[in-house]
């Protein structure tokens, strides 16, 4: 579970009409955890979310059906579709059965393996660069659910919001007055990475100095995040299973 006090410090954001985008390091159990968490949080408390994950638009999200984005090659599997992603995806299903105002949305593009053919319902999706088909995707969602707060996973490549960079983030945040977007931070420990061998856990270095939780300021540094939220030390999520 992520650490409360890590969860206080972020609830403030996420209010109707504001986003809150993390730029994660992909292949943690910890930040789709720290995801999971909040929206129980902000959903049990009657606030409508809409939650952006950096998986494919036209997966089911249903938390039972794994189309061929979580299905595919292992050499090609990274992070993003790992079992700690996956059961986000349940989680936040299993709050939507129960009733909850919770809307998961996948930003990305749809998954084509290598040497397949496309589906062309998906061809202009594929044609549109990645970051602003990403943003739309989510500007639709939030559209789609006036009342509600904005939730975005996504790499920290996408989640930058200056002007004219043509981020995710730089095309959605203007939208929302009061949105922030944090760069995901640790404190050390192991992620899954791609390797010649396919996802296996590798170390990574803590930002050293940083506690954990979330400091942010209202105008975003260089690296186009208001600030930071550092998740603790963290622990190499698993692959999807093969079978």
């Amino acid at each position: 579970m992520t650490p409360i006090d890590v969860i206080d410090d972020l609830l403030p954001v996420l209010q109707r009409g504001q986003v809150l985008m993390v730029g994660e390091i992909p292949g943690t159990r910890e930040f789709p955890q720290l995801i999971a968490d909040l929206v129980v949080n902000v959903a049990l408390d009657g606030q409508p979310v809409v939650v952006g994950l950096e998986v494919p638009f036209n997966e089911p999200l249903d938390g039972e059906q794994w189309g061929p984005f979580w299905t595919r090659d292992p050499s090609l599997a990274d992070g993003r579709s790992s079992l700690a992603m996956a059961e986000l995806v349940t989680t936040l299903a299993d709050l939507r059965v129960a009733g909850q105002p919770v809307t998961t949305v996948g930003l990305d593009g749809a998954w084509v393996a290598p040497g397949s053919s496309v589906d062309l319902s998906a061809l202009g999706d594929l044609e549109t660069p990645r970051d602003e088909a990403m943003a739309g995707h989510m500007l639709a969602a939030m559209d789609a659910a006036p009342k509600a707060c904005g939730l975005v996973l996504a790499g920290r490549e996408h989640t930058g919001v200056i002007r004219g960079s043509g981020t995710m983030g730089s095309i959605v945040t203007p939208w929302f007055p009061g949105s922030v977007a944090l760069l995901g931070l640790t404190s050390g420990g192991e992620v899954l990475a791609l390797t010649d061998d396919g996802p296996r856990p590798q170390p990574i270095t803590g930002d050293a100095g940083i506690g954990e939780g979330a400091v942010w300021s209202s105008d975003p540094g260089a690296d186009g995040h208001h600030g930071f939220v550092n998740v603790g030390p963290v622990t190499a999520a698993e692959p999807f299973p093969s079978d």
